[in-house]
């Protein structure tokens, strides 16, 4: 359903090889967490580009955690207005990364994300 490709002055980024109905089940990947105290050494490296954080920490929790998925979601790109999203999903083994299609995509369209730490990209969110 979807593929890596190169993307001109991005990097790479995730297309979709066929149309896919909203609603589709991406990819489920596994996580490694990231503990808070870890987060601002790492955001100085490239791990910033590929860490998720979840909204509802974002949103009220002093020290959130990082979330590093272990898929083709961490290759998605930031969207202001996103055709994906990530369920989270917890269980006795870890931390799973649901990314699912939030509408319909069409065949070569890029799948993307809304990066809720947006605000800390070094280039303030500014993509190329």
């Amino acid at each position: 359903m979807i593929k890596v490709q190169k993307i001109q002055n991005k990097g790479r980024g995730i297309f979709a090889v066929q149309d896919i109905p909203k609603g589709t089940l991406l990819e489920v990947a596994p996580t490694v967490i990231l503990p808070p105290e870890q987060l601002q050494t790492l955001n100085q490296t490239k791990v910033l580009d590929y860490y998720f954080v979840q909204p509802s920490e974002y949103a009220t929790a002093k020290k959130i955690k990082g979330y590093l998925v272990l898929g083709l979601a961490s290759l998605c790109n930031h969207g202001e207005d996103p055709n994906s999203y990530v369920e989270w999903i917890e269980d006795e083994v870890c931390v799973w990364s649901h990314l699912i299609t939030k509408k319909d995509i069409k065949n070569g369209e890029e799948v993307t994300l809304f990066y809720t730490n947006i605000n800390e990209y070094p280039d303030g969110g500014t993509f190329v």
